[in-house]
């Protein structure tokens, strides 16, 4: 598509172009002082391998149904969330890819 994002309202543009789910790991990695735990200790604790989790927090991973339920366990937010922001990143990249977005007009149309 070539619309801009400024050209879209903000909630549309996000359902465009959503953060990785990585990105909301490492938001649960830091500690009561801002500090990011190193992802070896993180890889430890959730039971994963260095490189898996270090794909999942770059961006080039996904949250699998295997690793959700060991985020929940650590206290890091719910299974079932983390797999719903996965699969909202994974349809976003697909609709983009194939260009199946509504148009500018029924996206406002619909917020209407």
């Amino acid at each position: 598509m070539s619309e801009s994002n400024e050209s879209l309202p903000y909630d549309s543009w996000l359902r465009r172009d959503p953060s990785h789910s990585g990105r909301f790991v490492s938001d649960w990695m830091e500690d009561v002082d801002g500090k990011l735990m190193p992802a070896a200790e993180a890889a430890r604790k959730l039971g994963v391998s260095i490189p898996e989790l270090d794909r999942v927090l770059n961006g080039r991973g996904r949250i699998s149904v295997a690793l959700a339920p060991k985020l929940e366990a650590e206290g890091w937010g719910k299974a079932d969330a983390w797999i719903r922001k996965q699969v909202a990143y994974d349809l976003a990249r697909q609709l983009n890819r194939i260009g199946q977005w509504p148009d500018e007009t029924a996206v406002k149309a619909e917020a209407a």
